[in-house]
């Protein structure tokens, strides 16, 4: 063969390697141009897709054969968009019971911190709720959230005050001689208690509020001190009863009655006949104490006396009864100031 014959071979079998080359770069070129590959990043498991036209997220998953969504998983993009390739990633969704009160229910979340689920579930929390773990910590995936409300009740409670014995010196009072002045009557309390519940427990309660309903009368026990330690000018032997205007059980007081003489009556104060013995003479009556002649009355005549009492059992236990009645050389603001009375 001589060598225009080998120059014209070559050049044709040069020409038909570049038709071929030509045509095989032009269908790898039209080639690449119609796929679409995606990539399918679920939960850290990754599956490859190819395609020869661009498909929805949710083809694309279907041809990975992903599992099933819950509603609460989260898919990036979103699963009704349509996109021509790149990465579709799955964030799946986990469980954590969430227990409020004594009420449990299992939640599924993609959320980080314990705040972020409870809000994203609508639960609010007040300052005084027990939450656990704390809101800013991570969700304990798999794990239990407790929340325990704090409320608060309000109970009313009425009870009763009971009254005391309170002694006092009686210094009209003859020594050896007592008895209640004021007679004792238990009181009303109305309480309003505020009861502090936990995750519906009552773990504390607190008065407050508090208002009489009825006050308390404490018991006043008079006790004699007076004596007889001035010498009388003149002594009778009188028949001696008793009276008061003061009901026997309710005894503050302040159910003043006033004699003939424009005193007060009060134990040391007595009725006597004017003609005998006039209006202010102070006496020491036997068993009884110090006593100024303050009333009168018809029924007084002569060496009769009547003696005033603050109750009117008192008034009634002593009864009738022969008395010597000594007359004191001392005027009543004399008998006041010896007693320390103001």
């Amino acid at each position: 063969m001589d060598t225009t014959r080998l120059v014209r071979v070559f050049h044709r079998r040069k020409a038909i390697l570049f038709a071929v080359l030509g045509v095989f770069l032009g269908g790898l070129f039209l080639w690449s141009a119609g796929v679409h590959a995606y990539v399918v990043n679920d939960a850290g498991r990754t599956t490859r897709i190819v395609a020869f036209h661009s498909m929805s997220v949710s083809s694309v998953l279907a041809k990975a054969n992903t599992r099933s969504l819950r509603p609460e998983d989260v898919v990036s993009p979103d699963v009704a968009a349509v996109v021509p390739h790149g990465e579709i990633a799955i964030v799946r969704a986990k469980p954590v019971t969430l227990t409020i009160d004594h009420t449990s229910e299992t939640i599924y979340s993609t959320v980080g911190t314990v705040a972020e689920l409870l809000a994203d579930n609508g639960i609010k929390v007040n300052t005084e709720d027990k939450v656990s773990p704390d809101p800013t910590y991570p969700v304990p995936y798999n794990d239990d959230i407790v929340v325990m409300r704090t409320t608060y009740a309000y109970i009313s409670k009425t009870e009763t005050v009971a009254y005391k014995r309170v002694y006092q010196k009686n210094p009209y009072m003859e020594v050896g001689r007592s008895y209640i002045s004021v007679m004792g009557q238990t009181g009303l309390l109305k309480k309003t208690i505020k009861v502090t519940k936990v995750a519906q427990q009552a773990v504390s309660s607190a008065v407050v509020k508090t208002q009489t309903i009825k006050p308390v009368v404490h018991e006043v026990y008079d006790v004699g001190t007076a004596r007889l330690d001035l010498k009388p000018v003149r002594t009778y032997t009188m028949s001696a009863t008793a009276y008061s205007n003061r009901r026997s059980r309710i005894l503050d007081g302040k159910d003043h009655l006033y004699g003939y003489s424009g005193l007060w009556l009060h134990y040391g104060t007595c009725a006597v006949d004017r003609r005998l013995i006039p209006m202010g003479t102070v006496l020491y009556v036997e068993g009884y104490g110090y006593a100024v002649a303050a009333d009168t009355g018809t029924s007084i005549n002569g060496n009769c006396i009547d003696l005033f009492f603050n109750s009117y059992g008192d008034a009634c236990n002593w009864g009738r009864r022969s008395v010597k009645v000594y007359v004191l050389p001392i005027t009543r603001s004399q008998l006041y100031a010896k007693l320390g009375i103001e």
